[in-house]
């Protein structure tokens, strides 16, 4: 418990938008058209939920590697991580256990974090490990 998972940050630029868009399929405008975004109420495209539950998974599973499985998920979206931030995803193990299975199970702290809001993607994951 305490121990904090290694650190990643990604730049979200028009590479990264074009990939998130694409890979997810989600052709709402304000995912990639600023002028909808701001006509929308928006201060800019932002980023879709599964490329939010995307980095918070890739932290997870960097983290536990192949021994390791992420058997729950929970974020909550409440800032944007808009074109332009630079996105990082952080977390801290929170405590372990065995259960009455006898599995090691992880509980862990996460979250995404930017420069312009602060902490945008609060979170919570249960990881189970492999012998």
């Amino acid at each position: 418990a305490g121990d904090e998972l290694q650190v990643f940050s990604m730049q979200f630029d028009w590479t990264t938008m074009v990939l998130q868009v694409h890979g997810s399929q989600d052709w709402n405008r304000i995912h990639h058209d600023p002028d909808y975004a701001h006509d929308s109420g928006h201060d800019g495209i932002f980023y879709n939920t599964g490329w939010t539950g995307g980095l918070l998974g890739r932290l997870l599973s960097d983290w536990a590697g192949i021994n390791g499985w992420v058997e729950q998920l929970n974020f909550q979206m409440r800032g944007m991580n808009q074109h332009g931030d630079t996105v990082r995803a952080k977390g801290v193990v929170t405590s372990k256990s065995i259960d009455d299975a006898g599995r090691r199970v992880v509980n862990i702290e996460l979250w995404l974090e930017n420069d312009r809001v602060g902490k945008t993607t609060p979170a919570t994951a249960v990881v189970r490990l492999l012998d």
